[in-house]
């Protein structure tokens, strides 16, 4: 049986916890898969499943195995997509790990690759910047828009796009509207709705902050941002945001947002893409797009927007 068969089956039973639900997601047997997991474990000289008479776990030699070999078949799912992108670059999928704060500007670089990749399906993950490496990595996204930092060794090529900055969302005529800043310590006065901190769209720091201001105020929290902004129109709740998602309440004239000021050194955000062999066409033609300086003079206008402004860049991106 080929190796990679076997590991599969091994990422299947990680996944399940369970022989017969893990057999049958892999559409076999479960003497058939249990039978390749222990010639699996005579060919690599180590116990891997601890042994009992029902799954309990995997052995320290096991969870490497394991590790290797969810990196072998998802390399094994990579390589399959870069062969027939190779015999048709004009179709296939892009897969693309981004930030849940980077979603309200991914316009500005989906509209003009599809230009030039009409038949190129985009799978669009919203991850953290530790699952983006993560994913990196393992093979599992194409492009990554995360936080820049030290770990850009992992990266062939990164290009920074903004730095990030935060904003207090209230309803108009509230408490601080009109305000040119707030501080952060305020928010510990407000009843908030917040999207759930270390979820992909505040940072680090950030998210200290919003998790002692939570344990001191009323709050909803939620990963669902349209319920932040229908509970902000009540008047009842404030909201903190990273600054993009101005472009989303820019024709609501009841929200308003106002900047709260850095908690340190900035973060920059930026698109990378990962080291491993071979190349993805277009992956290197929509790195190229959000590096351009076309799409670098569009996110500084829309970043710059005023807040609450009906502005209508975005829908100049045709």
């Amino acid at each position: 049986m080929v190796i990679v068969r076997k590991l599969e089956y091994l990422v299947a039973l990680a996944r399940e916890q369970h022989f017969a639900r893990a057999a049958a997601a892999c559409h076999v047997s479960q003497p058939t898969l249990s039978a390749a997991i222990q010639q699996l474990e005579i060919e690599l000289g180590a116990q891997i499943v601890k042994r009992g008479r029902r799954f309990e776990g995997f052995t320290a030699a096991g969870e490497l195995v394991l590790a290797w070999a969810q990196r072998m078949t998802n390399e094994t799912v990579r390589l399959q997509e870069r062969l027939t992108d190779q015999q048709d670059n004009s179709s296939g999928t892009l897969r693309i790990g981004l930030l849940g704060s980077t979603v309200p500007l991914m316009k500005t670089f989906t509209v003009p690759f599809q230009r030039q990749y009409a038949k190129v399906n985009l799978r669009m993950i919203v991850q953290n910047a530790f699952e983006t490496q993560q994913a990196i990595e393992e093979g599992s996204i194409d492009v990554g828009i995360t936080y820049l930092d030290k770990n850009a060794r992992h990266y062939s090529r990164s290009q920074a796009l903004y730095t990030e900055e935060y904003e207090l969302l209230i309803r108009r005529g509230t408490r601080f509207s009109g305000q040119n800043n707030v501080p952060w310590e305020a928010l510990k006065e407000l009843p908030l709705c917040l999207m759930i901190p270390n979820m992909g769209v505040f940072g680090a720091e950030e998210s200290e902050i919003l998790n002692e201001a939570l344990r001191k105020t009323p709050h909803i929290l939620t990963t669902a941002i349209w319920m932040v902004m229908d509970h902000v129109r009540s008047g009842k709740w404030a909201s903190v945001l990273p600054r993009p998602v101005r472009i989303m309440i820019s024709e609501d004239p009841q929200l308003e947002a106002i900047p709260l000021p850095p908690t340190g050194t900035p973060s920059t955000v930026g698109i990378v893409l990962p080291r491993a062999e071979p190349k993805s066409q277009p992956a290197e033609a929509f790195f190229e797009i959000a590096r351009s300086s076309e799409s670098l003079k569009m996110l500084a206008k829309l970043l710059a927007s005023p807040t609450g402004s009906r502005d209508r860049s975005l829908q100049k991106v045709k």
